[in-house]
C-alpha cells in the first residue's frame, strides 16, 4: 500500500480518550454521498467528514492531489486539496481513507475537470502609419498559440507561449520604395484543434509616407503628338513620371482587348466587332487603336525605380456576359505577363469590380460610380476609392473616412488648378488629370 500510496500519517481519537483501551467496536466510516468529489481545472480544496473513533491514515494516488487529517476538526476533518489542471484532458486520483484497527480501507474518488481552452486578442486591426514597423498583440490564451503571418511580418525574440495573459512582439518590413499601401491577415490560432475555439484574425495595415500622385486620364495626351488612349500618351505618361496612366479596355467579338474610350469609334462597335474591323482605324496621332497587350510590353520595358503603373479601366460592356468575358481576359494577360504588381484596376461596374476582386482578393481594385460609402466598400473587399470630383466635394468626410478604413482615394478629373490644390490640401492618394504636367509642377511646390 505504502508504494501505491503517498501516505501522510495522521491520528485522529474522536470520542475516545484511547482507541486501543477501549472497550467498545472500533468503525470508520465516510458518508456514500462525499465518496466521489468534483473539481473544475483550478487549484482548490474541499471537506469531508471522516467519522472514526480509531487511528486514521489518508492518502493519496496523484501527486497533483493531496489529502489530510483535520485533528482538531470533529467535521470536515478530511481536507482534499488539487493543483490547478493546466490541461484540456480531465484527470482522476483515489484519496484513501484507512484504518489498521478496523482494517479497513475507504477509497474517495476525485475527478477535475481539464480547462476549457480559450484565446482571446486585445486588438482585430493594426494599423502601421509611416514609419512604424513595430508591434504588439496581447493575447490571452491557456492553451499554447501560434501566429500565422504574411511574409513581410516577423516575430521578435521573446514570443514564446505562457499561459495567460501575455504581450507579443512583432515588426513589419519597410515599405517598398513607392508603395503607399499594404496589408495583409494575421491569425492566432491554438497549436492543437479544439472544438469551438477558432482562430483568432487580426488586420494588419502598413501606409507609406503620403503625398498625392499623379494618374494620367488616357495616358499624358495634352501634348503635341499624343492622343486619347495612345502609346504615345502611355510612353510620355511614363516620361513624366506620373504614378499611373489610366488606359480604357473593351474586348472585341474574337477576344482582344483595346484601348478606347467610347463604345464606338468611327462608328465601329468595339464589343460587337472582330479585332479585324478595328485594326484599320486611327486616331488623332495616326497610330492604330492600341491592344492593351502592346502597353503592357512597354510597361513591362521600364527601367526606373517607381514604374508607372497601367491603370486599367474595364468599361461597363452591353451585358455581363462580355464584362466577365473582358475581366478573365485582362486578368490572364496580366498574369501571364507577371504584371500583376504594375497594374491597378478601376471600373464603373459594380459586377465588373466584384468579378476583378472575386478572381484575386490582392487585386487593386478602385470604383468610380460614387455610390457607395466607404464603409461599404471596405466590406466588399475594395481596394479604394476613386469618384467624381462633384462626389467627394459634397462628401468631404469620406477621404478621411476611407484613409481609416485602409482604402485608398483618387478623384478625377481634375484639371483646374484650383482644384489640384483643393483636393491635395484634402488628403487624396491620387489625383487623375488631363494635365498632368501641371499638377506635376503644382506638386513639386508643396
Amino acid at each position: 500500500m505504502k508504494k501505491y500510496f503517498n501516505i501522510l500519517w495522521m491520528v485522529l481519537f474522536i470520542g475516545c480518550s484511547s482507541s486501543k483501551d477501549t472497550s467498545d467496536g472500533f468503525f470508520l466510516e465516510i458518508d456514500s454521498v462525499q465518496r466521489v468529489q468534483h473539481f473544475g481545472a483550478e487549484a482548490g480544496y474541499k471537506s469531508v467528514t471522516v467519522m472514526a473513533n480509531c487511528a486514521v491514515e489518508t492518502g493519496s494516488s496523484r501527486e497533483w492531489c493531496t489529502s489530510v487529517m483535520m485533528p482538531n476538526y470533529a467535521t470536515d476533518n478530511l481536507r482534499i486539496t488539487v493543483a490547478k489542471n493546466a490541461s484540456t484532458e480531465a484527470r482522476t486520483a483515489t484519496v484513501s481513507v484507512a484504518s489498521a484497527e478496523v482494517k479497513q480501507i475507504i477509497n474517495i474518488a476525485v475527478r477535475q475537470a481539464g480547462i476549457t481552452p480559450a484565446v482571446s486578442v486585445n486588438k482585430s486591426a493594426v494599423p502601421l502609419p509611416e514609419g512604424v514597423t513595430d508591434f504588439t498583440l496581447g493575447v490571452t490564451a491557456n492553451v499554447p498559440v501560434v501566429f500565422d503571418k504574411p511574409e513581410w511580418i516577423t516575430e521578435k525574440a521573446g514570443n514564446h507561449w505562457e499561459s495567460g495573459a501575455k504581450t507579443y512582439a512583432f515588426a513589419a518590413d519597410p515599405l517598398p520604395e513607392g508603395t503607399l499601401l499594404r496589408e495583409g491577415d494575421m491569425t492566432v490560432r491554438t497549436v492543437e484543434t479544439f472544438a469551438g475555439v477558432a482562430p483568432v484574425p487580426v488586420h494588419v495595415t502598413q501606409t507609406g509616407a503620403h503625398h498625392t500622385r499623379i494618374i494620367a486620364h488616357r495616358g499624358y495626351w495634352n501634348t503635341a503628338g499624343s492622343a486619347q488612349n495612345s502609346l504615345a500618351s502611355l510612353n510620355k505618361a511614363i516620361e513624366l513620371g506620373a504614378y499611373g496612366s489610366e488606359l480604357d479596355v473593351w474586348i472585341t467579338t474574337d477576344g482582344v482587348v483595346v484601348l478606347n474610350h467610347d463604345a464606338t469609334y468611327q462608328g465601329v462597335s468595339m464589343e460587337n466587332s472582330l479585332y479585324s474591323a478595328i485594326q484599320p482605324l486611327r486616331l488623332s496621332n495616326g497610330e492604330p487603336l492600341p491592344t492593351l497587350q502592346q502597353c503592357i510590353d512597354i510597361a513591362k520595358q521600364q527601367t526606373q525605380p517607381n514604374k508607372t503603373r497601367l491603370v486599367i479601366e474595364i468599361k461597363t460592356h452591353s451585358t455581363n456576359t462580355n464584362n466577365k468575358r473582358c475581366v478573365d481576359a485582362v486578368v490572364q494577360m496580366v498574369n501571364d505577363n507577371e504584371v500583376a504588381d504594375l497594374v491597378d484596376y478601376i471600373a464603373f461596374s459594380s459586377y465588373v469590380c466584384e468579378e476583378l476582386i472575386q478572381s484575386n482578393p490582392q487585386h487593386r481594385v478602385a470604383y468610380l460610380n460614387g455610390n457607395l460609402t466607404p464603409a461599404a466598400l471596405r466590406a466588399a473587399g475594395y481596394w479604394g476609392l476613386d469618384y467624381n470630383m462633384g462626389i467627394l466635394k459634397s462628401n468631404t468626410g469620406w477621404v478621411n473616412q476611407a484613409k481609416a478604413a485602409g482604402l485608398t482615394t483618387n478623384v478625377w478629373t481634375v484639371n483646374s488648378t484650383d482644384d489640384m490644390q483643393y483636393f491635395i490640401a484634402m488628403g487624396v492618394d491620387f489625383i487623375t488629370t488631363d494635365a498632368p504636367q501641371t499638377l506635376k509642377t503644382l506638386l513639386n511646390r508643396e
